[in-house]
C-alpha cells in the first residue's frame, strides 16, 4: 500500500526479479524470492486457447462456457483470469499483482455496484473473492500492490506501507480501519476457489515451417519468429536476457517433436527439462553437438507464457 511515487512497484519490480539469482553486493540482498512466483496482469488482445476460467468468470451471455475458454482477443478482465489459470496449471507457488496493470473490475467490485447491477447480471467474481480461497485451498499466495482500495484489508494476512520508499508494517492499523469502516459489499462466488483443468498440447499447432524452412527465432527480449507467427511476449514481465528468448524460441520448436496429446502442459515442460537436465541446454539448438548459440534457460513459466501466447496452440 501507499502513495504514488512512494515505491510500491518499484518493490514489486525488485521481488520480480528476485527468482533469479543476481550479484553480490548489487543492492538486493534481502531480495530473495520463492523461484515459483509469478507476475500477472491484464492483457488486452492476447489469444486463450481452452482455459477454465470458471473460477473467475461464469454465466456469460448466450450460455457460453467458461470451463474451456477460448477467443482470439481477450479482454482486460478474462486475460487476467486467463494469465492466473495458466500459472495455476503449471504448478506457481506466489501471484505477484499491481493494480497498476490489472483490469479494475476484475480487482474488485464494491457495494454500490453490487446493489446497481446484480450478481445475476455479472459474470465476473472478482479477485478479492477468490484470494484467500486460493491461499487456503490451493497454497498459492498473493503479493499485491495497491494505492486505490483498502477493501483488501479484510482479508490480507499482512499490510506494508511504502513511504519515501521505507516499507512499514501498518498491519494493525490496516485491520482497525477495516472494522471501523465497513465494507457492506456481499463475498460472490461460493466458497470454493473452482478447479484447474490441465491441458494437453498437440503437435499440429506447434509447427515451425515457413515456406520450405522452419523458423524459431528470437527477436530481442519479447519477439519471437515461430514458423509464420509473431509471438508478442511483452507481458512475460519476468523474462530478463534476449537469451532466455531464443531459447524459449527453440523449446517452442522441440515441443512440436514431443506433443503427441499424451502429456498434458505441466508434464511436457517437466520432460524437457529433465531432458536438458540430463544432456544439457544445447539439446535444443540445431548446431547440438557443435556450439549451443547463445541460449539461457528460461523459467518453465515463460516458457509455458510463450506457449499460450502462441496463436496457432491447439489443446486438448
Amino acid at each position: 500500500m501507499g502513495g504514488g511515487y512512494h515505491g510500491k512497484s518499484t518493490l514489486l519490480k525488485a521481488i520480480e526479479r528476485g527468482v533469479y539469482d543476481h550479484i553480490e553486493r548489487d543492492g538486493r540482498e534481502y531480495v530473495l524470492t520463492d523461484p515459483d512466483a509469478v507476475k500477472v496482469r491484464a492483457e488486452d488482445g492476447r489469444r486463450v486457447e481452452k482455459v477454465n476460467i470458471s473460477p473467475f468468470i461464469n454465466n456469460l451471455p448466450f450460455g457460453r462456457s467458461t470451463e474451456s475458454f477460448s477467443t482470439e482477443d481477450a479482454s482486460g478482465s478474462t486475460s487476467q483470469a486467463a494469465n492466473i489459470m495458466e500459472n495455476l496449471e503449471m504448478g506457481c507457488s506466489c501471484l505477484l499483482i499491481d493494480e497498476d496493470t490489472s483490469a479494475t473490475n476484475f480487482m474488485i467490485r464494491d457495494a454500490r455496484m453490487q446493489a446497481l447491477v446484480s450478481k445475476g447480471k455479472e459474470p465476473i467474481t472478482p479477485f478479492i473473492d477468490k484470494v484467500r480461497q486460493l491461499y487456503e485451498q490451493k497454497n498459492v499466495s498473493t503479493i499485491l500492490v495497491l494505492g486505490g482500495s483498502g477493501d483488501y484489508f479484510d482479508i490480507a494476512d499482512r499490510v506494508i506501507l511504502m513511504d519515501h520508499y521505507l516499507p512499514y508494517d501498518v498491519t494493525a492499523e490496516a485491520k482497525r480501519i477495516a472494522q471501523t469502516h465497513t465494507l457492506g459489499r456481499q463475498p460472490e462466488g461460493g466458497k470454493h476457489f473452482g478447479e484447474i483443468t490441465p491441458r494437453r498440447p498437440l503437435s499440429k499447432g506447434l509447427n515451425a515451417r515457413k515456406g520450405n524452412k522452419e523458423k524459431a527465432d528470437a527477436k530481442g527480449l519479447h519477439t519471437i519468429m515461430f514458423g509464420t507467427v509473431q509471438l508478442d511476449l511483452s507481458a512475460l514481465e519476468q523474462l530478463v536476457d534476449p537469451s532466455q528468448t531464443r531459447a524459449i524460441a527453440l523449446m517452442l520448436k522441440k515441443f512440436g517433436e514431443m506433443a503427441d496429446g499424451q502429456y498434458c502442459l505441466s508434464e511436457l515442460v517437466g520432460k524437457l527439462y529433465s531432458e536438458i537436465g540430463e544432456r544439457g541446454l544445447d539439446i535444443i539448438s540445431p548446431f547440438y553437438g557443435q556450439h549451443p548459440g547463445d541460449l539461457a534457460l528460461p523459467r518453465k513459466y515463460e516458457l509455458a507464457g510463450a506457449l499460450n501466447r502462441l496463436r496457432t496452440l491447439v489443446v486438448k
